[in-house]
């Protein structure tokens, strides 16, 4: 049997040169974006389908309505403590009026965080997303309850464990400060004092005012008319913080 064996010698500068390109090739290539945008919205009875009509006309508006996707999830009457199952009562609290939390009290933690993320993750599914933004219309009810000193703890295990479920880092958000209805009380005031600074804390991150979209007729909610409007000051936030991001790419 003749075995024949054919070598080519490759000049070494030709070979440098190929390794160049193809290296080159390989570290200018970016992903591709696909242009979507997840907007995650949730909270108590202000998070209302009016709110969620305002805020997905402006989004789809400002990237189009192939490239949004909104995510709409609210319960009435719920403190923080109903997304976050690790919530914390501060030392020594009682309900006013009610005394101290009960062990039952404790079951309802993260009662509302598993529909939550289980809308996320069906829209999430198998579709690119550029940006993830969470929206979050809740407050009320702890600033009622003088639970302000235990709020920003609890908000930032909230949007650590959607990170952590969705399997991203760069989840920007957006907080509606509650409006000003018992301004004059203190733990009103902490409460919207914390919402601030949990928006001006971080970099991906705001919040809005509500304060003019409300009516003393309406205590800590507001007219129906009010609900797009305040939908539609969410997202022109959201839109802001998306291109501050691409800009400092």
């Amino acid at each position: 049997m003749i075995h024949c064996l054919f070598r080519f010698k490759v000049p070494r500068e030709s070979f440098l040169l190929v390794l160049l390109f193809v290296l080159g090739c390989g570290l200018s290539a970016t992903p591709r974006k696909s242009g979507n945008h997840l907007f995650v919205l949730s909270g108590q009875s202000n998070m209302t389908g009016g709110l969620k009509a305002g805020f997905a006309k402006t989004v789809e508006d400002a990237f189009g309505n192939d490239k949004v996707v909104v995510v709409h999830h609210s319960k009435s009457g719920r403190g923080i403590r109903f997304w976050d199952k690790d919530y914390e009562f501060p030392e020594n609290y009682k309900f006013p009026g009610k005394g101290v939390p009960s062990e039952r009290t404790k079951l309802q933690h993260g009662q509302e965080y598993g529909p939550l993320i289980e809308k996320a993750r069906e829209a999430y599914d198998g579709k690119p997303f550029d940006t993830l933004t969470f929206v979050w219309m809740q407050g009320e009810s702890d600033g009622g309850r003088g639970l302000a000193p235990a709020y920003e703890k609890s908000f930032l295990r909230l949007l650590g464990r959607i990170k952590k479920d969705l399997g991203r880092k760069d989840v920007a958000f957006v907080i509606g400060r509650i409006n000003d209805s018992y301004v004059s009380d203190p733990n009103w005031k902490a409460m919207r004092d914390v919402q601030v600074k949990l928006a001006e804390d971080a970099e991906d991150a705001g919040w809005i005012d509500t304060d003019d979209l409300s009516e003393p007729e309406h205590g800590v909610h507001f007219p129906k008319e009010s609900y797009p409007i305040l939908g539609s000051r969410f997202a022109q936030k959201a839109i802001t913080l998306i291109r501050k991001k691409s800009e400092r790419k």
